[in-house]
């Protein structure tokens, strides 16, 4: 996916924040180099965050495709997850995969830690980081497919636990 179609007005995925929306694109200079960075409005809250465009990792990428959709709910109902036992090892894991931005890594997060749930108490961590990965999650596949953020929750519940998707 390009950053190019990243521009003011369009709507963006923050893996630590959910669906924000571009309020602008401004040109810096930073240490001497000409530099571009979006400035994103997330949530309700009137978060805004400046990201470094032309960094490898962006933290922020375009909305996924319908497309991609059902690759994305497959990934979430047939990936093995394989967590590190060792809480604060599977944190930092999990956190590396949320930072990467990429949808599939954040698919892993939650099925990882759906699975690990069904056979131990999650730790408090652990909990919220599923809750607000899932959330995020089905905000954008819920923006994508026009479904409701609770009820798209759900389909990635079910799907998780490998259920129906629909």
């Amino acid at each position: 996916m390009s950053m190019t179609m990243i521009e003011a007005g369009s709507k963006v995925f923050h893996s630590l924040h959910g669906v924000g929306t571009v309020i602008s694109i401004e040109e810096k200079v930073v240490l001497g180099q000409p530099t571009t960075f979006s400035v994103s409005s997330f949530g309700d809250d009137g978060l805004k965050i400046m990201v470094n465009l032309n960094k490898e990792e962006k933290m922020i990428r375009p909305i996924i495709e319908q497309d991609e959709i059902p690759k994305v709910m497959d990934h979430l109902q047939n990936w093995d997850s394989d967590l590190p036992t060792k809480a604060p090892t599977r944190y930092s894991m999990n956190l590396g995969k949320l930072k990467s931005g990429d949808i599939f890594a954040l698919c892993e997060v939650i099925k990882g830690l759906t699975a690990l749930s069904e056979t131990r108490k999650l730790s408090p961590k652990d909990q919220t980081m599923l809750e607000q990965t899932r959330k995020n999650l089905a905000e954008e596949l819920g923006l994508v497919r026009d479904v409701e953020t609770e009820e798209m929750e759900e389909i990635i519940d079910r799907a998780c636990r490998g259920g129906s998707q629909n």
